[in-house]
Parts: structure tokens; C-alpha cells; sequence
């Protein structure tokens, strides 16, 4: 199969498990809208006072994630075709600078070691950077913004804070993946 139809394959199935977590969330967020109240929670209880333990707050995190795992992926994996393609001698973790994030890293690598003209996604490119941004404050900060960033977070399309909060709006999602696609067949195909 060729390398195109591979990408093309798994944004599609990632595209059709997150159309049934969608549909996940809308039950888990009418579950917990509907879910009885048992009293009123004592913050120095030792056990948790409520009967009812909603998810919803997890699924749109667990899609950034998943979404950016396979970008992360594919980016690796372009990395090393037009290497092996081109007879290149060095990879891109061979020309990654110490602090540049991998992104970077692979994008500087094609651009600039194997020579592909990627300007026409270049738009897709920083949808990619946004989702890396986002997914790093995710994993690393618990979906919390540190005040000093949160005037550049809330730059990003389809983005918004509750407090220092994280709130991913439906339209990041489906927006980054159709990016992420877009970027990933470009940089697969030159």
C-alpha cells in the first residue's frame, strides 16, 4: 500500500472514532446533566460525596491526543521514506536541534535536508503547531495554562479558557484532523 493510502486509511478511522466519541460524549454529558445530586460535597471528607462520576471532560483531551500521536507518527515515518528515497545519509533526529520541538524538527528536516516545497501547506502546518501546543498543555499541565500563556493559547481557532482551563471547541477538532491530513499526503507524496 502506498504510502498516501496508509495516511489517508488512519486520519479515516480516526475521523470515524471520533464521529462514536462524539456520540459518546453527548450521552456522557445528558448522563451527568441527569445524574440525582446526593447531597453536598465536603472538601475535607475523606471520601468523595457524590454518586455519580461523569467523563465528559476527558473525550476532547483523549481526541487532541490521539490526533497529535498520529501526526507524531506519520511525521517519523515521511521522515524516513524520503530518506531512504532520496539516499540520504542523515535523519532528522541527526539534524534536530536540543530544544526544538520534533515537529520543528521533521518540518525543518523536509524543508530544508530533503529539499520539499511544503508552502502550500504551510497554513496545515501551523494548525499542527496549535495542536501541539495545545496537546503539550494537556499532557504536561493537566489542560491548565500558566497566566502567562494564556493570551497566545487563546490566539489559537477553536480554543477557549474557563479560568486556566482548557475548553477544546468541536471545530479544533475536526479542523486540525482535516490539517493534519492535508499536511501529512502533502509531505508523503513530494
Amino acid at each position: 500500500m502506498k504510502l498516501t493510502a496508509q495516511i489517508d486509511y488512519d486520519c479515516k478511522c480516526l475521523h470515524r472514532y471520533f464521529e462514536k466519541l462524539f456520540h459518546v460524549l453527548q450521552e456522557a454529558i445528558e448522563e451527568t446533566r441527569n445524574a440525582p445530586i446526593s447531597g453536598a460535597q465536603d472538601m475535607d471528607a475523606d471520601e468523595l460525596q457524590v454518586d455519580h462520576h461523569g467523563f465528559a471532560h476527558y473525550i476532547k483531551p483523549d481526541m487532541v491526543t490521539n490526533m497529535y500521536s498520529l501526526v507524531d507518527f506519520w511525521m517519523n515515518g515521511i521522515c524516513e521514506y524520503q530518506k531512504s528515497k532520496k539516499n540520504l545519509s542523515r535523519g532528522y533526529k541527526d539534524i534536530k536541534k536540543s530544544r526544538e520541538s520534533e515537529l520543528h524538527a521533521y518540518q525543518r528536516y523536509l524543508i530544508d535536508y530533503v529539499g520539499l516545497d511544503l508552502t502550500s501547506v504551510e497554513s496545515s502546518y501551523k494548525r499542527l503547531d496549535d495542536l501541539r501546543n495545545v496537546r503539550n498543555k494537556i499532557i504536561h499541565n493537566g489542560s491548565h495554562v500558566p497566566s502567562s500563556e494564556e493570551e497566545k493559547l487563546l490566539t489559537i481557532n477553536g480554543i477557549r479558557l474557563a479560568g486556566s482551563l482548557i475548553i477544546i471547541e468541536d471545530s479544533f477538532i475536526w479542523d486540525t484532523l482535516d490539517h493534519a491530513k492535508a499536511y501529512l499526503y502533502a509531505a508523503a507524496k513530494a
